[in-house]
Order: C-alpha cells, then sequence, then structure tokens
C-alpha cells in the first residue's frame, strides 16, 4: 500500500494499480512525495519502483547548446570592440564583464588617455583569448 502528498496533505493508503492511474491522469507527478512500507522516508515518486514502466519525454527538438546560442552574443562584434574601442573596455561591456570594463575605462580617463594605451593592448589581448561572456555562453 502507498501513501502520497498532495497540497500538503498525506493521502492513502492506495494499492499500486490506483497509484499507476493517479499518474496516468496526471493527477500526480513524478516529482510526488510518496511512501511505502520498506522506505525510510517519503521520495520523489520518480525515485521509486512506481517510475518503472513510466514513458520518457522525448528528447527536445533543440540541445541545451542551441538553446544557450539563441543568446548568445557575436564574436565579432567583441573582437571590433576590442580593436576600436578596446582602451575604453567597450568590448567588456558588451560581454557583461563590468568590473574588468570599468577598469580599463577608468584607467584610461585618469590617465589622460596615457593609460590607453596599455588597455588597448590589454583589449587585443582579450579578443583573441576570450570566447565567452560574463554568464558562460560562448560566442557565436
Amino acid at each position: 500500500m502507498w501513501y502520497y502528498e498532495q497540497n500538503g496533505n498525506r493521502i492513502g493508503p492506495v494499492d499500486e494499480a490506483t497509484m499507476r492511474s493517479l499518474i496516468a491522469n496526471r493527477s500526480i507527478s513524478i516529482d510526488t512525495l510518496v511512501w511505502t512500507n520498506g522506505m525510510a522516508n517519503w521520495t520523489p515518486l520518480q525515485q521509486t519502483q512506481l517510475a518503472a514502466g513510466l514513458p520518457v519525454p522525448p528528447p527536445s527538438l533543440h540541445s541545451s547548446a542551441s538553446a544557450n546560442n539563441i543568446n548568445a552574443k557575436e564574436r565579432v562584434a567583441y573582437v571590433l570592440l576590442a580593436v576600436f574601442l578596446g582602451n575604453l573596455g567597450i568590448h567588456n561591456f558588451y560581454a557583461g564583464y563590468t568590473s574588468r570594463a570599468v577598469t580599463q575605462l577608468l584607467i584610461c580617463l585618469l590617465t589622460c588617455g596615457i593609460g590607453g594605451i596599455a588597455t588597448w593592448i590589454w583589449a587585443i589581448i582579450e579578443a583573441v583569448t576570450v570566447e565567452q561572456d560574463a554568464k558562460g555562453v560562448r560566442f557565436k
């Protein structure tokens, strides 16, 4: 006999056939907490013998890599910003590396442009080596 939790209430005892019917009717989900004799604690249904034989959902049409690519920033834009406006850190603002960008901008401004040479070299190195934005999404 099985027990299950729904809306904070513990319901049961019900037999396994009833539990399978509740699953099929979507009255309970694979995340529903269940318990039966022999179990130490309430456990999500998906981690019990009730999960055996449940239909496996088809794979997504879009892999997670391509889903992340939807929001990916353009590598060409990053490189062009680094080459032409890198001394001001604009490329890092674009990629979400705000603290780096602010540092580059301040170095350039506080040294009246003299530090811009160093920040431009820094930007060129980043243009060659950085392959993802601040969220970890690879550039397109």
